[in-house]
């Protein structure tokens, strides 16, 4: 695996500008909430950094369809392993039943990067630093919503992890 700054050349050079800032912030975000819950903070970077290179090579791809393509992309450019960052990678848009914490950092850090604005944003924030799963429901919460209101159709993988954090929260 490469590491971490030549992973950022690469991103630098292959995103626009908004991309790489956002996959930088997730990154940071990923760190911060890893030290607080005592996660392998290199896992959480990595799995921070990439978690949207599945847009390196189609930025139209559908919102859902880049997480699967970065799993693969981590795999096979970047030389990663690690099924934990792979599967950090994979739901950080679905979430899954049962996921790690990292998975939960990952997914949620994407959510709440400091330039994230929507209306639930900062109560999100703040669970992130107490309760992980309230954070997660209440990030569902509002993406079903905003999804609703567009007349979006909800993935089941989506409503199936929100159920499963609903009846199994801490």
């Amino acid at each position: 695996m490469k590491d971490i700054e030549k992973i950022k050349e690469d991103l630098k050079k292959s995103v626009g500008d908004k991309l790489y800032t956002h996959c930088i912030n997730v990154m940071n975000t990923a760190v911060d909430l890893a030290v607080y819950y005592k996660v392998d903070i290199e896992k959480a970077r990595i799995a921070g950094l990439l978690h949207d290179c599945g847009k390196l090579y189609n930025k139209n791809i559908k919102n859902l369809e880049h997480a699967g393509l970065g799993a693969e992309i981590v795999k096979d450019k970047y030389g990663v392993e690690d099924k934990e960052i792979i599967n950090a990678i994979l739901y950080h848009t679905t979430g899954r039943e049962n996921m790690t914490m990292l998975e939960k950092i990952v997914y949620i850090a994407d959510k709440i990067e400091p330039n994230r604005e929507y209306d639930v944003v900062d109560e999100i924030r703040e669970l992130a630093y107490s309760n992980m799963d309230k954070a997660i429901m209440k990030s569902f919460e509002s993406t079903f919503r905003y999804l609703k209101a567009k007349n979006v159709h909800i993935d089941k993988q989506s409503l199936d992890s929100y159920e499963f954090i609903k009846n199994n929260k801490s």
